[in-house]
C-alpha cells in the first residue's frame, strides 16, 4: 500500500460519527389520540417555533405513510434533494459497509419508512408526535428539525469531508508523478465528497446562514472538477488499434478520452496505451448470397509502467452483407459504437471503483 493511501485509510470518514448522526434522527413519538385535535395539525407550532425548528406535517390513511409524508414535506423547505455518494459508487459504498463513512441508517425509524425516503433526509430529523383523526379515517405526523442539532450535524460532516478533500490534493501534490491515473481517479473521488457536500451546505443554508458562511470559501464540485481536468490533459493516452484502416474504432476510443479530458495520441510511446487488436473472420450463408463478417476486438487500457490492464474489453458479433466488404465495414461500426458506450462505461466504473480504504 503506497504512503498517499495508507493517509487516506487512516483519516477518511464522511459525515459525523454514527452515534451524533442515530442520536439526531431518533423518533421520540408521542402516544396518538383520537380526541382533541393538536394545534400542530392545522400548522400551529407553538411547541417547536420557527425560530429554532423547522418541520413538517402529513397526513394518509395509514400511520407510516403520514410519517413518510411529512418527512417529504419538511425537506421540501430545502428546495432540493442531496444526491448521495453512497448510492453513486462503490467505492462509496465500501466506506459504509467498513463503518469509514457513517450512515443515516437508524433503527428507531421504521425500516418501511427508511425504504420510503432518501437516507440523508432522515439526518436530524424527529417524529415527535402523530394523531389519529377517526373521523376522517386518517393519520396525522409531525416532523421536526432542530435548527441547533441540524446545524451542528451538518457543519460536522462538511468539515469533515472537507478535511479529506484538502488532504487528497496536499498528499497528490507531494507525490514524485502526480499526473496518473491513479490520482486522477483519488481526485474524481474528491470531487464526489464535494458534490455531496454541497447539497449539506445548502441544507445548512436554510438551518443557519452565518454558520454557512463560514464553508463557502471551501472546495466546490466546479473547483475539483478543473484541477481534475488539469491533471487529465497533462496524461496523454496512446491509442493502438489494429486492421483499422479508416481509423473509425480508434476514433471511438479517442472521443471516449476526450469527454474525462484526456489528450490522445497515435503510434506514441506513453505511460497508459489503449490497445485494440481486431480479427475479421469470412463466412457466408448456405445458400451463398449472404456474406459474413464475425468479429472480435480485444480491448484493453494498459499502465505500461506497471503492466497493469486498468480497463479490459471484449467486442465480439457478427455482421451480414451481399458482399464481405460491406459486412466488414458494418462490423467496424459496431465495434466502434460498442467502444463509445461500453468502453466509456468500463472507465467510468474503473474510477468508481478506486478506493483507499
Amino acid at each position: 500500500m503506497s504512503k498517499i493511501t495508507v493517509r487516506i485509510v487512516k483519516s477518511f470518514c464522511i459525515g459525523a460519527f454514527c452515534s451524533a448522526l442515530i442520536a439526531g434522527c431518533a423518533s421520540t413519538e408521542k402516544a396518538s389520540s383520537s380526541g382533541r385535535v393538536p394545534e400542530w395539525v392545522d400548522g400551529s407550532y407553538a411547541a417547536y417555533p420557527k425560530s429554532a425548528y423547522l418541520s413538517g406535517v402529513g397526513s394518509a390513511v395509514d400511520k407510516r405513510a403520514a410519517e413518510i409524508d411529512a418527512i417529504n414535506e419538511l425537506v421540501a423547505v430545502f428546495g432540493q434533494k442531496i444526491t448521495s455518494a453512497a448510492a453513486s459508487s462503490r467505492r462509496m459504498e465500501l466506506a459504509q459497509s467498513k463503518g469509514i463513512v457513517a450512515s443515516s441508517e437508524v433503527s428507531s425509524i421504521d425500516q418501511g419508512v427508511l425504504r420510503e425516503v432518501a437516507q440523508d433526509d432522515v439526518i436530524a430529523v424527529e417524529i415527535p408526535e402523530f394523531y389519529e383523526s377517526k373521523s376522517e379515517g386518517k393519520w396525522y405526523a409531525l416532523a421536526v428539525m432542530s435548527r441547533d442539532k441540524g446545524t451542528q450535524l451538518y457543519s460536522n460532516m462538511i468539515e469533515k469531508n472537507q478535511g479529506e478533500i484538502s488532504s487528497i490534493i496536499a498528499q497528490i501534490g507531494q507525490d514524485k508523478e502526480p499526473n496518473t491515473l491513479l490520482n486522477f481517479s483519488r481526485l474524481d473521488f474528491a470531487e464526489e465528497v464535494a458534490r455531496v457536500n454541497e447539497g449539506y451546505l445548502k441544507r445548512l443554508t436554510v438551518l443557519n446562514p452565518v454558520i454557512a458562511k463560514k464553508f463557502d470559501a471551501n472546495y466546490t464540485p466546479s473547483q475539483i472538477h478543473k484541477i481534475k481536468s488539469d491533471m487529465a490533459s497533462k496524461i496523454p493516452v496512446c491509442v493502438d488499434v489494429s486492421e483499422d484502416s479508416d481509423g473509425r474504432i480508434a476514433k471511438s476510443f479517442q472521443e471516449v478520452m476526450s469527454s474525462f479530458g484526456f489528450n490522445t495520441t497515435l503510434g506514441s510511446n506513453e505511460r497508459y496505451v489503449i490497445s485494440c487488436k481486431n480479427h475479421f473472420t469470412a463466412s457466408e450463408s448456405a445458400n451463398s448470397k449472404t456474406k459474413f463478417c464475425e468479429y472480435v476486438a480485444e480491448c484493453s487500457l494498459i499502465d505500461t509502467f506497471t503492466g497493469e490492464t486498468l480497463v479490459p474489453l471484449s467486442i465480439t458479433g457478427r455482421e451480414g452483407s451481399p458482399t464481405y466488404q460491406n459486412a466488414e465495414i458494418r462490423a467496424k461500426q459496431k465495434i466502434a459504437a460498442k467502444v463509445k458506450d461500453d468502453f466509456a462505461q468500463s472507465f467510468q466504473k474503473y474510477l468508481g471503483d478506486f478506493s483507499a480504504f
